[in-house]
């Protein structure tokens, strides 16, 4: 017969075999078996291939704005508040592929190929409508004259520019078809021997020039890739799974002569580290707007039977009276009130000075100056904020829509009044909604894994408060049957 002693002994030490073997488990082997499968590596087949060639589907959509009563020579005077109505969407799936991939040191380097295929949905307006806005290469040179040009030579430039181009019937604002504002472009032939003449007048220097030069604003990207990127692939934690060390070979920008607005934070936006904290901002390294943002938690959300935790820009990462944005201004340092007002981003310094600006859609959460500029312009925040849905614990995004806005900072510049009359504006000339949204079959996979994950740490936790539980069980079987 089995003595008191030996059954305390007995539960004792099984109540501390089921503490070692569940913390072992639940908090060392069991945790990097789970961490070695989420490690973006070509031995990973599944989470490489989905990571190389993304399964979710992408879209972007275009909406341009129309001005109903722009002249092309540009308003009668600067009285006048242009109407603009807005068209689209216009829809494109996008597909993303990366290319040249090597692996070092826990670090992925890689090229990222992306496609647009026009998928028009429902009754969309044809690409072949002619729509009026602003001539982008008109005021880029008038920008350039005003800011490299000699000071005593600027209004006679801006007078032979205004008038040469008149003489090849190319003015201030123009009518063309949606499809070569976007993909197709126009020929910019009537421009070269015009700028080949003001750069020999004012010593401006010229990139070199295609054989047949063409301009729109997505003309020529179809295809092409944004540049080298060097990740982390999450073989040195995975708290800095997808974190970007370097791109084209640099790990700082140098577009804004400053340390801190060149610096490059975060993920490229498709992936981040696993288990989300919504007490930390989440920082994106966006290529188009030439640096980095963050955004902060907003609220819980569900998409395909989802929970995630929402996140948004704040208003503060375009905010001109946060003094972390003073470096974006080109012209803080000689005169702040040159800087624009909240909601905009120069991208001169990274658009070889041409005058793009860059906003949230109709201006939302820009200074109402803008906006109220124009008529035919309603911010909404259901329409024109950006949100990325993460799950919380493999931060999958589940949902993602990127806004932006493209604007031509229109101004005189050294243009005298009787060529052209118009108030300082900054005109829209559409805005972006990139969108990507789990499939069912990835949705899916989240699910299962999110099930996965709590089913050890519950199980885990059980064994644990199990093995306690008969330590607590031999202590007592102790006292009980051996009392003092």
């Amino acid at each position: 017969m089995v003595s008191n002693m030996v059954k305390t002994g007995i539960v004792a030490a099984v109540g501390v075999t089921v503490i070692v073997l569940s913390s072992t488990l639940g908090w060392i082997l069991v945790p990097d078996i789970v961490t070695s499968e989420a490690i973006i590596t070509e031995d990973n087949e599944a989470i490489y291939g989905a990571w190389k060639s993304p399964p979710v589907p992408f879209f972007i959509q275009f909406f341009l704005f129309n001005c109903t009563n722009c002249e092309l020579e540009g308003p009668e005077n600067s009285s006048v508040v242009l109407d603009l109505q807005q068209l689209g969407p216009f829809t494109f799936s996008e597909k993303r592929v990366k290319f040249n991939i090597t692996e070092k040191d826990g670090l992925l380097t890689y090229f990222e190929e992306e496609s647009y295929y026009y998928e028009p949905m429902g009754n969309e307006t044809s690409l072949d409508e002619y729509i009026t806005t602003v001539n982008p290469v008109y005021f880029t040179l008038a920008s350039l004259i005003t800011d490299l040009a000699p000071p005593e030579s600027v209004e006679t430039l801006s007078i032979a520019m205004h008038r040469l181009l008149k003489d090849v019937e190319e003015h201030p604002f123009m009518r063309r078809t949606i499809s070569e504002i976007l993909f197709e472009g126009w020929s910019l032939q009537p421009y070269i021997e015009i700028l080949v003449m003001l750069s020999d007048l004012a010593g401006i220097p010229l990139p070199e020039l295609p054989e047949d030069p063409r301009f729109g604003y997505f003309y020529g990207v179809n295809g092409t890739d944004g540049g080298e990127f060097k990740i982390e692939s999450g073989a040195n934690g995975l708290d800095k799974l997808g974190l970007i060390r370097s791109w084209n070979g640099e790990k700082n920008l140098n577009y804004w002569n400053d340390d801190f607005c060149d610096m490059i934070n975060g993920t490229d936006g498709a992936i981040y580290p696993p288990v989300v904290d919504v007490n930390e901002r989440i920082y994106i390294f966006v290529t188009d707007l030439c640096r980095s943002i963050y955004t902060t938690y907003e609220r819980d959300v569900e998409t395909m039977g989802i929970t995630a935790n929402r996140f948004t820009v704040p208003p503060e990462v375009f905010d001109d009276k946060n003094p972390d944005n003073f470096c974006y201004c080109r012209d803080y340092s000689t005169n702040p009130e040159l800087c624009f007002s909240a909601g905009l981003l120069d991208l001169r310094p990274c658009q070889f000075g041409a005058p793009v600006v860059l906003s949230t859609p109709h201006f939302y959460l820009g200074d109402e100056k803008y906006s109220n500029a124009f008529t035919g312009l309603k911010p909404v925040k259901q329409w024109h904020e950006t949100n990325i849905d993460l799950e919380p614990l493999t931060a999958v995004p589940v949902f993602i829509s990127e806004r932006i806005q493209i604007n031509i900072d229109v101004r005189r510049y050294g243009i005298p009044s009787r060529f052209l009359d118009i108030n300082n504006t900054v005109f829209p000339v559409f805005w972006i909604n990139e969108t990507a949204v789990l499939d069912q079959p990835s949705a899916d996979d989240v699910t299962l894994a999110v099930n996965v994950i709590n089913g050890l740490n519950i199980s885990r936790w059980c064994f644990l408060a199990a093995g306690i539980a008969l330590v607590i069980a031999g202590f007592v079987m102790l006292v009980i049957f051996y009392p003092k």
